[in-house]
């Protein structure tokens, strides 16, 4: 008995002996400095800091180190085996410094890597559908046995559609596809019960609209598959806190993936002069009659989207005759996200209406994102509805870049970016970004904004591009208008 509690006894010992090891201040201490090294590392790596606050920061984590090791450093004139009260507060202190800088440091590489994943933009994707009518009681490909699939190559690339089609044999092998020669003929095909079900670049939806104006609610996908291409980098880079530049925001009309190609509903130029403080928003309105530059032929704006954001943003620094720097996109789902994410925002309303389900009053209004999206979408309720529209889009806008460009988002920006993560896209670069962030916290400026748009003169024609024999609605530009805009962005350019 004595041998056996002499031996539970030294285990005990030798066990209590290595716990004060791993608790002793030199391990603790050195996990501190682990931790602050780590931490300083993503710091640094992100690159948002100016130098001086970088530096300062840095400072204070030294100084931390300093006071924690004063604190669990025993004195040499006292006894090393009784541990003080400072020791056990150092310690504390130290655990929880370094608790908090594990955090630190894994918040700032999402943060990273979520900038890195917006940024940098370089791929586009094409959605495809097989669709019915939902009135129809087909749910599934494996109903479709042994019928006929209708598609269009009128404006697809054949190679594509022909892998669109061998995925879908694979899921149903008895499926016939059969050619239809325009968009028109395939809408009306499915609509007459020729077919039970058509493919469909989803894209083209608009070219289903001439003779089935809500083709988009009155269809339902039962099988999609998506194509994904790499986008040559057509942005025009320049040194973005010394540089004046111009960004194109394209807001396309569809809910989702933000690499999806869909037709660009929300159009605007937006000229910054980082010298001056000063931004320009010019807004396009959808409908603009312009050359696009992939068909070299005039039609809807809003139709350049239809071959993907460089296409549109070509079309337009062709319209305009002067460089676009860079491109960022978002949808309708973004809208909401970001706004939410920003803990709403405060708009100015101009006027009395009710949109969505929700009402608007005269004055400043405090929105959430569902509330700004309604808001920026509404136009039947005006006389003038598609110029009101595009004023609100850039009030709404505006007022998100004021909130962007405040210290307390730009300190929560990580969580910001996390939440406009999959529905917000762009080709500037990360180090772009990251400049600008940190040239507002070392200036921490005040911006001038100033708003703008293109008018024109509505018309009801047939020759646009895209559907050359369809009567459609264009807006053709206002001469007078057009060159009041390019010199506006030409004086915000030039620093005037």
């Amino acid at each position: 008995d004595c041998l056996l509690s002499r031996g539970l006894g030294d285990v005990y010992k030798r066990q209590m002996e290595n716990i004060k090891k791993i608790i002793s201040w030199p391990v603790i201490l050195g996990i501190q400095v682990i931790t602050t090294v780590l931490l300083l590392f993503f710091i640094f790596k992100l690159n948002i800091l100016p130098t001086t606050y970088a530096v300062m920061v840095g400072m204070i984590f030294v100084l931390l180190g300093f006071i924690n090791y004063a604190l669990m450093k025993p004195n040499k004139k006292e006894h090393h085996h009784k541990t003080k009260p400072r020791e056990i507060v150092g310690k504390v202190i130290s655990l929880l410094l370094s608790v908090l800088m594990v955090f630190g440091s894994v918040m700032i590489n999402k943060g990273y890597s979520t900038l890195d994943d917006i940024t940098n933009s370089n791929t586009k994707s094409a959605h495809y559908a097989i669709v019915v009518l939902k009135s129809s009681k087909i749910n599934s490909l494996s109903e479709l046995q042994n019928e006929s699939i209708e598609y269009c190559l009128q404006y697809d690339k054949e190679k594509d559609m022909n892998q669109v089609i061998a995925e879908a044999k694979k899921k149903e092998s008895s499926l016939n596809f059969d050619v239809a020669m325009t968009y028109s003929k395939l809408g009306d095909d499915l609509y007459n019960n020729t077919v039970n079900a058509i493919l469909i670049n989803t894209a083209y939806n608009g070219m289903f609209e001439d003779n089935h104006p809500d083709f988009q609610n009155e269809v339902k996908e039962i099988w999609t598959s998506d194509i994904e291409t790499k986008v040559k980098d057509f942005s025009t880079r320049v040194s973005v806190t010394n540089t004046p530049f111009i960004i194109y925001i394209s807001g396309i009309d569809t809910y989702g993936s933000i690499t999806t190609v869909s037709r660009s509903d929300v159009n605007m130029i937006v000229t910054v002069n980082p010298n001056t403080k000063k931004i320009l928003l010019t807004s396009i309105p959808r409908d603009y009659y312009v050359t696009l530059a992939n068909m070299k032929k005039k039609d809807k704006l809003t139709h350049s989207g239809i071959d993907g954001p460089e296409n549109t943003v070509k079309t337009m620094a062709q319209f305009l005759g002067t460089d676009i720097n860079y491109y960022a996109r978002v949808n309708f789902t973004s809208l909401v996200t970001m706004v939410d994410a920003l803990g709403g925002i405060t708009v100015n309303v101009d006027r009395d209406f009710s949109a969505g389900g929700y009402t608007y009053k005269l004055g400043l209004q405090q929105m959430n994102g569902k509330e700004a999206l309604a808001y920026s979408r509404e136009r039947y309720s005006f006389a003038d509805g598609d110029n009101v529209r595009v004023k609100h889009q850039q009030d709404v806008l505006m007022t998100m870049l004021n909130k962007m460009m405040s210290p307390a988002v730009i300190t929560n920006y990580s969580s910001v970016l996390k939440a406009i993560s999959g529905c917000f896209e762009t080709n500037m670069a990360s180090s772009d970004i990251t400049d600008l962030i940190k040239m507002q916290i070392n200036d921490n400026a005040s911006w001038t904004f100033k708003q703008k748009q293109f008018t024109g003169t509505g018309v009801m024609q047939t020759g646009g591009a895209y559907m050359p024999d369809s009567k459609l609605y264009y807006m053709i530009p206002n001469d007078d208008s057009v060159k009041e805009n390019l010199q506006a962005i030409k004086d915000v350019l030039n620093g005037k």
